[in-house]
């Protein structure tokens, strides 16, 4: 296959991609990122196939895919963190990065074209290009330590989807490199390969997003108990912020985000009573919110005022068979049947946790009602 067929695939397969970031309506700063990136590799491939008719002038339509490995870097901190994925300073290193880019292919454009007769032959075109080299070396680094960081806290959907990422950066890497020392004598063979290794890229990039971003139908019944906050709830929020905010911001601001998990869990658990299902682990209820465990298990510890998740279950059955156990029309009942109807599983557990919280065993607590 020619090498401009490869770069017309290419080209296709970028516009594609970023025409379906375009096309998502609930954009995330992921998507908007990716399309821009997706739009510098359709404009480097352009470059590419028009080169040999335009001449120089292929350098200033390279002057816009300056939203490379600058790009990748801000769609990896878009993709794995949920707070302050894209900041000022961010901005700033993107951009200066692009500007490098720019000006090494205007040099290029100035020194290949025979309109502009002045030619430039200083040091400045060997910084510029070291420059570009050296910043776009260390985003890569810091693209792959956005996929290490944070690694361990993920679920296993999460990790699998990090691995993914880390598997594609580094073997693009790898494969790039390796390229360099054998083609280093065949130009043609290095860009097919180099171009063969952003296809690569680019269709797992893709896949990732898709997977990690994709609404399930228990995320957006999560999304509804969301929305359905109650003004008590949203002003709660405001005061643990510390900040005057509307709905919106509630749900962007990270203190407030949790609290808003935490006020899910609490529906979900207490007013669904999902509490007296036997067995309830968090993971159940991680996966019908569509979140990992570990947030479910810290929004407890900061805004339910629970140590674990178990203490939070046991509290609930708790006080659950305390209103049975003293419910004069069900004196006929068993502490089996009590500790059964409570979400246990068993009568042992239910007697030792009852007793441990209260100070009394079940039936000692239903005479002392009772009588």
């Amino acid at each position: 296959m020619e090498l401009t067929n490869i770069y017309i695939i290419l080209l296709f397969i970028s516009l594609v991609f970023l025409i379906a970031q375009v096309s998502v309506r609930e954009k995330q700063t992921v998507h908007i990122i990716f399309a821009l990136f997706c739009g510098s590799i359709a404009i480097m491939a352009t470059k590419k196939i028009s080169g040999d008719t335009i001449g120089a002038y292929q350098y200033l339509i390279g002057m816009a895919a300056c939203a490379t490995c600058n790009g990748y870097w801000l769609l990896s901190r878009s993709l794995f963190r949920e707070k302050n994925a894209i900041l000022t300073p961010h901005i700033i290193i993107s951009v200066a990065i692009a500007l490098l880019i720019m000006a090494n292919q205007g040099y290029l454009f100035i020194n290949s074209s025979e309109i502009i007769t002045y030619k430039i032959n200083s040091v400045i075109p060997y910084v510029l290009n070291e420059l570009t080299v050296l910043f776009s070396s260390t985003v890569i680094m810091l693209s792959f330590w956005e996929g290490c960081r944070g690694y361990n806290a993920e679920s296993q959907k999460g990790k699998s989807q990090r691995l993914l990422f880390l598997a594609t950066s580094g073997l693009a890497v790898t494969l790039s490199k390796l390229s360099n020392g054998l083609f280093s004598d065949i130009p043609e063979y290095k860009e097919l390969f180099t171009t063969l290794i952003i296809l690569f890229v680019l269709t797992n990039t893709q896949i990732l997003i898709i997977w990690r971003f994709h609404k399930t139908k228990s995320s957006t019944s999560s999304k509804e108990a969301l929305d359905n906050l109650s003004p008590a709830k949203i002003k709660q929020c405001d005061v643990q912020a510390n900040a005057t905010c509307n709905i919106e911001q509630t749900l962007a601001a990270t203190c407030n985000i949790e609290q808003t998990l935490a006020n899910s869990v609490e529906s979900l658990l207490v007013e669904q009573s999902l509490y007296l299902k036997t067995n309830l682990k968090v993971a159940d209820i991680a996966r019908e919110l569509n979140v990992p465990e570990y947030k479910i298990s810290k929004a407890l510890r900061n805004n339910l005022s629970a140590k674990n998740f178990n203490q939070y279950i046991n509290e609930l059955r708790i006080k659950h068979a305390k209103r049975l156990l003293a419910d004069p029309d069900k004196q006929k009942w068993s502490v089996l049947v009590v500790s059964l109807e409570s979400g246990f599983a068993s009568v042992g557990p239910f007697t030792r946790t009852f007793k441990l919280i209260t100070g009394y065993t079940p039936n000692q607590y239903r005479q002392n009602e009772l009588t």
